[in-house]
This record gives C-alpha cells, sequence and structure tokens, in this order.
C-alpha cells in the first residue's frame, strides 16, 4: 500500500517468514496486520509519503529506530507500544526477534478529505510510546481485519475519526516529558551520540563524553546506560560495526583498511566485534552483500 513499511531481508539473515499478512483500504487510509515468524532479522523504512500510526506486539533482542527530527531509538520492549510518524518524515532502522512478534498500522493519505480537519502532516513524530485509548482504536481496526463482518457501512470511516482525535491528543498536546532520574535527557543523549557518530575512528574516551554534558565518569556512564539501555562503550562498538558494514559494501576497501578507519585496529579486532554484534564475520558478511 502507499507508504508501506517495506520488510526486507538483512544481508546475512534469511528472507522475512510472514505468517499472517492481512490489508484493507477505505478512502483515504488503508489498515495493515502482519505476524512475524521468529527468528527473524529484517530492515524497515517507510516512504514518508503517507503519515503512520503503528502498533507493535513484539520484543526484539536487537535494532534500531530513526526517525527524522528524533533521537535514535534502541528500545527493546516494544510491547503495546505506539509510534506516529506524519508525511513527509522518514523512518527506518533494523529489527531482531527471537520471538513471534506482530504490528498494526493505519497509513493516512495526506490529501484525503476527512470530517475531522485535523492536519496529521503537521503533527510532530513520536516514537514508542503507551497510550490506552489510541491503542483501543488499533485494536478495533486489527478486528475489522480479522473479521470482515464487523465491517458495518460507515464504522471504519468513523474509527478513522477516533483515532485521529486520540492522535491529535496524545501527539500535539502531550505534556512536557521530564527526564527520569539518573538518565539523560534527549538532548543530552543527541549531543552524546552525534559526538560520538563524528568521532568513531579516534575511539573518545569515556571521561571525554562525560565531559560533554558536565558529568562526572561514574555519573555519565550509569546515566547513559539508563537512557540508552547500554553501556556506553558497547553502543560506541555496535555503532563502529554499524560504520563498518557500510565500508564493507565497497568492495575496493580491504577488510584491514575498514578495521584501521572504524577505530578497531587490526582485522582481528573487527572480525571479534562483528561476529559478537552481527553473528557473522565481515568476510562472510561481505560474502552475502547483493552485487552492485
Amino acid at each position: 500500500m502507499p507508504g508501506t513499511v517495506e520488510r526486507i531481508s538483512r544481508e546475512t539473515g534469511r528472507a522475512i517468514d510472514v505468517d499472517i499478512l492481512k490489508r484493507r483500504s477505505w478512502s483515504g487510509f488503508t489498515a495493515e496486520f502482519v505476524r512475524i515468524s521468529a527468528p527473524a532479522l529484517y530492515d524497515f523504512e517507510g516512504d514518508g509519503t503517507w503519515s503512520r500510526i503503528s502498533l507493535y506486539d513484539l520484543y526484539r533482542t536487537d535494532g534500531v529506530t530513526n526517525a527524522t527530527g528524533l533521537p535514535r531509538s534502541l528500545t527493546k520492549d516494544l510491547r503495546n507500544k505506539l509510534s506516529f510518524v506524519p508525511a513527509g518524515c522518514r523512518a527506518e532502522g533494523w529489527c531482531a526477534i527471537e520471538r513471534a512478534g506482530s504490528i498494526t498500522s493505519i497509513a493516512i493519505d495526506p490529501g484525503a478529505q476527512f470530517d475531522h480537519h485535523i492536519d496529521l502532516a503537521q503533527l510532530p513524530p513520536r516514537l514508542e510510546f503507551d497510550d490506552p485509548l489510541l491503542r483501543a482504536d488499533l485494536q478495533r481496526f486489527q478486528a475489522l481485519l480479522s473479521d470482515p463482518a464487523l465491517d458495518l457501512p460507515g464504522y471504519a470511516g468513523a474509527l478513522m475519526e477516533v483515532l485521529a482525535f486520540d492522535l491529535f491528543r496524545c501527539v500535539a498536546v502531550q505534556p512536557p516529558k521530564l527526564p527520569e532520574a539518573g538518565a539523560l535527557s534527549p538532548q543530552q543523549v543527541r549531543l552524546v551520540t552525534e559526538y560520538i557518530d563524528a568521532h568513531l575512528s579516534e575511539r573518545p574516551r569515556i571521561s571525554d563524553l562525560a565531559a560533554l554534558i558536565n558529568l562526572t565518569r561514574y555519573h555519565f556512564i550509569r546515566s547513559f546506560k539508563h537512557a540508552v539501555g547500554m553501556p556506553p562503550h558497547q553502543y560506541m562498538i555496535a555503532r563502529r560495526v554499524d560504520r563498518a558494514k557500510e565500508m564493507l559494501a565497497n568492495q575496493e576497501q580491504t577488510i584491514a583498511s575498514v578495521a584501521e578507519r572504524t577505530g578497531f585496529g587490526t582485522s582481528l579486532q573487527l572480525a571479534r566485534a562483528f561476529r559478537r554484534v552481527v553473528g557473522t564475520t565481515p568476510s562472510e558478511f561481505r560474502r552475502h552483500l547483493p552485487a552492485r
């Protein structure tokens, strides 16, 4: 459907086994329910042409979500979590699951005319939040997809009106969220992670990162783990492996060169980290890349 999230197998993974895929369209919007078998490792990417609200029921053992204008998300427990990405905003990432999971989503055409007169494309994006009423709206659409007999004339349109108001309430007028005790604020996380990305080959020290936000080394490590879900050293290794995967796509670069330019120093150190994070070696990963 327009604005859909494309499920594509990652280079070292098998084709994704979709247990169930149900989809139905009404005037101006489309609902989709997908259940993915496990274990699975896959990429996802939204093209940003339609607004999309999604309800997740999955727990990822690893993965990342990026959305325009928001900090990178490494949240693992996505059960009963909602995400909203307006038209014009791109969202992409990857996900590894060990247990089967499902996603219910509604894609809304920004050019469609609705009675609610809420311009969803003007709302800000929001990832991985919870709201019981909005969650119930998505679950009702899931029920429609499971039992077409429930789809009485006008019912889906009425649900869409309610969903728009609930979404506006959650996203447009959400109260400012204070950082949890002991956690970094979103602004601090963005400052540190952007600095890490810009200095991956230099292997920045933990003390340098702590100094960026005026914390002691001890408090920085504890607060970073609380906010991001992993210690800063582990996060830096994961980001350096991500950069190495991008560079391995260039067949003209040797693995030794990739290791040096990503701060690992030697091919052996790169291979150790790569196997720990990705589950395979850089050479095996490169062999499974599509031909260019």
